[in-house]
């Protein structure tokens, strides 16, 4: 969201030539010229020259689209310590003697785009795993109108120049949170793209997050191939793969950009850094939070005193700017939903923030309940607590975190729901960091890195949905066709396109791609609509709906409601394994909310 450059190293101490050098000028009769100071000596004649650097490693110092060579193989001046001499990866660019006797396989392991290659491996193993599962997963009606039908319907008006007020959820598509970023997916919907499409891109996404992990740790440890145990814990990490299962959501596109962000910030690569800042900000109004912490981070840990300053002000300034006006002017004029779910700490985003600094008591003795305390071993036991021990890092996690356990929503402190994206990067950047700090010395970061690598892999088994966990097989995935999904295909082939539609909430992110497309027993019982499901009825009119496609077995208490629509405006014209559809055959009464 570039290869392992080495930088050609001289001669290690202590190696002794054939023959005595002399500075230029003092040379006598039988002496040896030394090399002018920084260069390296010639290679004895008939030895191989030394190779240049390829594209992959090197790339031209003035290039616009890359950072210059440099900025990417020399570790910055607070990079952690690197590898003893003669051990890293330029040793391994320098050609061998032949005759060495090494096999082909080794000689491949040390040409300088190798770790390279073992990342994109990494990544694309992942893709292709979750990929196929996601898939399936929206194939096989896994997915549900809150949240994917949400997002699928807000990109299709957008995308098809209709206002963007989204039926599923009852609210302006930006008056539920500012998801700028989505609409780079516009013109993948004018080709026809829909759910699939968002979980792929949210699935490739996630996985880029391995990058910037590999590039932090290369700059730190010296090597490209000891930060590939990190980059795999990452693409292991138990919330990593729980929120790509967890359907569509911008809050996942984070993570990249926010990790990529610290590593340009470590290489000062400003300009770079502010891009890729704002393409994190663009997910989220929350990214405002981690941007604040990050530009804090900068200040105290990296003295970047001007530009944490900077960074921290752009950060709150997007969060206030969201939060207190585009929000609200999409609302119109109401606050984000979500401050209902802070009670007793106020009813403003400002009125919480200062309830939160003046009263810790409140939130003091909440964050340390047995769920927080369950949600804290889930997030940092995956990392063997390695990101504990770089506070000030961790810090881009903080707001967030403490968002999550505070809320009395229950699923922000669940590392299986997406509210954690954020709090992960925070906590990848600090392993990374405390792995080179703390390992101090080659042997000793090899060991930290193994240890992380071994916790990831150990609470994936426990707490993931991969295919290597205990839960793969417990009905998380909806891995094949069931005879009950084909009756469903069925009822939605029956609805015209474009016509309005009332459905379960586990069919209707399948019809989204249309203007009115409500979630049942919307609109005639307002549920989960706008910010209390009394505003915006003028929105929510029962009598605009002419089909009805429920899966009886999820519809609850509302049972009464539809049968006592089939008697007065509806007839039925499907019914197999409980999908009804409904048809409208006799008007409604507008407005009418008064049901059953």
């Amino acid at each position: 969201m570039v290869g392992d450059r080495g930088r050609l190293s001289p001669r290690p101490q202590g190696q002794v030539g054939p023959a005595r050098t002399v500075p230029a000028g003092e040379a006598g009769p039988g002496a040896r010229l030394s090399p002018p100071a920084g260069t390296l000596p010639a290679p004895p004649v008939g030895a191989p020259p030394v190779p240049e650097a390829d594209a992959l490693t090197a790339p031209p110092a003035d290039a616009l689209t890359a950072p210059p060579a440099d900025a990417l193989t020399a570790p910055p001046a607070d990079a952690g310590p690197g590898p003893p001499v003669g051990t890293g990866p330029a040793d391994a660019a320098r050609p061998r003697p032949q005759g060495a006797g090494e096999p082909a396989w080794v000689e491949l392991l040390r040409r300088p785009a190798a770790p390279v290659v073992a990342l994109v491996a990494l990544a694309v193993t992942y893709v292709a795993v979750f990929g196929t599962l996601t898939y399936r997963q929206q194939s096989n009606y896994g997915t549900f109108g809150f949240d994917m039908g949400i997002y699928d319907q807000g990109i299709w008006l957008l995308a098809h120049f209709k206002t963007p007020f989204d039926t599923i959820r009852g609210l302006n598509y930006f008056g539920q949170h500012v998801n700028i970023i989505t609409l780079a997916f516009v013109p993948a919907y004018w080709l026809g793209a829909g759910p699939h499409f968002l979980y792929g891109a949210e699935t490739v996404w996630l996985a880029a997050g391995a990058v910037p992990i590999w590039l932090l740790g290369r700059d730190r440890f010296g090597n490209g191939w000891l930060p590939l145990g990190l980059s795999a814990a990452y693409l292991l990490y138990p919330s990593v793969e729980w929120i790509n299962e967890w359907q569509f959501h911008p809050d996942a596109l984070i993570i990249a950009p926010l990790m990529f962000a610290y590593w340009l910030a470590t290489r000062r690569r400003w300009g770079w850094f502010w891009v890729a800042t704002a393409v994190a900000l663009s997910c989220k109004e929350d990214a405002g939070l981690a941007v604040l912490a990050l530009g804090a981070v900068l200040w105290l840990k990296h003295r970047q005193r001007a530009w944490g300053l900077l960074t921290a002000l752009v950060g709150a300034g997007w969060f206030l700017a969201c939060t207190k006006l585009i929000i609200p002017l999409a609302n119109g004029g109401g606050q984000p939903f979500y401050v209902s779910l802070f009670p007793g700490y106020g009813n403003s985003v400002l009125g919480i923030a200062k309830t939160l600094v003046l009263h810790p008591s409140r939130w003091l003795s909440t964050a340390v309940s047995s769920k927080n305390l369950t949600y804290y071993s889930k997030l940092f036991w995956p990392v063997s607590l390695v990101a504990l021990l770089e506070p000030v890092v961790l810090a881009v996690a903080a707001p967030q975190l403490l968002v999550n356990v505070i809320s009395a929503e229950g699923y922000t402190n669940d590392i299986r729901f997406y509210y954690t994206s954020i709090v992960l990067a925070g906590i990848f950047l600090a392993t990374v960091e405390a792995c080179a700090r703390w390992g101090r010395t080659a042997s000793g970061q090899r060991f930290m890195v193994g240890l992380v690598f071994a916790a990831a892999l150990a609470s994936n088994v426990a707490w993931s949905p991969s295919p290597i966990s205990t839960q793969f097989h417990s009905g998380i995935w909806a891995d094949g066709p069931a005879p009950h999904d084909v009756y469903i295909s069925q009822a939605i082939s029956l609805v015209p396109k474009g016509a309005s539609v009332s459905a379960t909430y586990d069919i209707d992110d399948h019809m989204t791609h249309r203007a009115l497309i409500y979630e049942y027993p919307n609109p005639w019982v307002m549920s989960n609509w706008g910010l209390d499901n009394h505003d915006n009825l003028a929105e929510a009119d029962p009598a605009k709906v002419d089909w009805l496609v429920l899966d009886t077995a999820v519809t609850g208490d509302q049972e009464v409601l539809y049968q006592d629509l089939m008697r007065t405006e509806f007839k039925e014209v499907f019914f197999k394994d409980g999908i009804l559809v409904l048809k409208r055959v006799r008007p409604g009464v507008p407005n009418d909310h008064h049901w059953p």
